[in-house]
């Protein structure tokens, strides 16, 4: 904001000492009368703020930590399944971010399942418990990633059963 003072009247230049070229007087802004202080006021034009790329979300399954590929287990046992996993995306995973099943399979329990948060970079768990199903045979139950908006991303997980009655 630029302010000014009103001057009682014109200005004279200052006359420098010693021979020196005087000073250019200061330009006034003429007001409506001598003695009237005049508002000014200054336009600031800001410069366009650059947008934010968006953020990509990804993930990388790293490994197995319960439950490995082709277990037994018995009718309606309850299993414990979770994989480590890395946020290998520039999106950090907080609200709205979650892991759904995309499989069509016989395992009783959720659908989704919110994702802990994870910061970009960082590694992560996911965990998924579910019940076996009741009628032996062999199972497989495929999750993904999904990013608030319902894209999903990210290598599958999945877990591979063998449901057999107890002995």
């Amino acid at each position: 904001m630029l302010a000014l003072a009103a001057c009682s009247g014109p200005t004279a230049p200052i006359q420098p000492s010693g021979g020196e070229s005087p000073a250019p007087a200061a330009s006034l802004i003429p007001g409506p009368a001598v003695g009237t202080p005049i508002s000014v006021a200054a336009t600031v034009t800001a410069e366009a703020t650059p947008t934010l790329e968006a953020c990509v979300a990804e993930a990388r399954f790293l490994e197995d930590l319960t439950i490995p590929d082709g277990s037994i287990v018995t009718p309606g046992d309850e299993v414990d399944k979770r994989w480590a996993v890395e946020n290998v995306g520039t999106c950090d995973w907080g609200p709205g971010y979650a892991l759904v099943r995309v499989s069509n399979d016989e395992m009783s329990g959720p659908a989704e399942i919110d994702l802990y948060p994870a910061r970009a970079g960082t590694r992560a768990v996911w965990q998924v418990v579910f019940l076996a199903p009741l009628i032996p045979g062999a199972y497989v139950s495929e999750w993904q990633a999904q990013a608030p908006d319902g894209t999903r991303f990210g290598e599958e997980v999945f877990v591979e059963l063998i449901v057999q009655p107890r002995p």
